[in-house]
């Protein structure tokens, strides 16, 4: 029986495949289940604990870097600069800017940043926390095997949105978890939302339901035509 790939496996290979990219990093490994599923040229591993034999898969062009996000752009990155980002780290909106606004130094003008998380399942799954929101959701679900946990990482699209105008983005809402993918194109008739980064990192999980034009969202194919043609054209 045929096993279903990874979705962010297949989103990343389309990207890789249509923009001829060779170069990868990723940032919050944990398991390898994108990382090591997704063929590219080169590609670099970021996480603080790998929950797997790194060192056995380690090759010239394949490198396993076991520490912090924070301490690998200080300390290992090297002004590299990578065709295609993954964000899948810790699940806060905090750590999710630090590590993108890290990342807006590790690429060129015609790369791809692909951000995990972007939109919470439910209330509970939007809680910081994720022990917590587990505990919230057993006790207003009783029975509930649901364990999705986003985290309150939604709040990059609206800091991207605000702060970032010369960046473009789109979010993927089908097939898979919801996930943004960034990439350097001007945005015409930019017009902040918030204008305010300590109130962005104070909405809440309805705050989304308010300002979900701003999410951009799209079918997964549509959203990847869309970036795909922006970036071939340059626009």
């Amino acid at each position: 029986m045929a096993i279903a790939m990874n979705h962010s496996v297949r989103r990343l290979s389309r990207l890789a495949k249509e923009l001829w990219y060779r170069s990868y990093l990723e940032i919050g490994v944990e398991t390898g289940a994108t990382f090591n599923n997704f063929d590219i040229a080169e590609k670099d591993a970021v996480d603080p604990h790998f929950l797997f034999d790194a060192k056995s898969l380690a090759r010239q062009s394949i490198r396993y870097f076991e520490t912090t996000s924070d301490h690998f752009f200080v300390n290992s990155h090297k002004n590299k600069k990578y065709d295609l980002v993954f964000i899948d780290g810790l699940h806060t909106f905090e750590q999710t800017f630090r590590d993108f606004c890290s990342t807006l130094s590790a690429i060129h003008d015609q790369s791809c940043v692909l951000i995990d998380d972007v939109c919470p399942s439910d209330i509970f799954s939007a809680h910081p926390d994720q022990k917590t929101a587990y505990r919230f959701r057993a006790q207003h679900i009783p029975g509930t095997r649901d364990r999705q946990w986003h985290g309150d990482t939604y709040k990059i699209i609206f800091a991207i949105h605000d702060f970032f105008p010369n960046l473009s983005y789109r979010t993927i809402n089908s097939k898979g978890n919801p996930q943004a993918i960034v990439w350097r194109r001007p945005r015409a008739a930019f017009a902040p939302i918030f204008n305010n980064l300590e109130r962005i990192s104070r909405l809440n999980y309805y705050d989304i339901f308010d300002n979900l034009n701003a999410f951009k969202l799209g079918e997964e194919d549509e959203v990847l035509n869309d970036v795909i043609q922006s970036m071939r054209k340059g626009i």
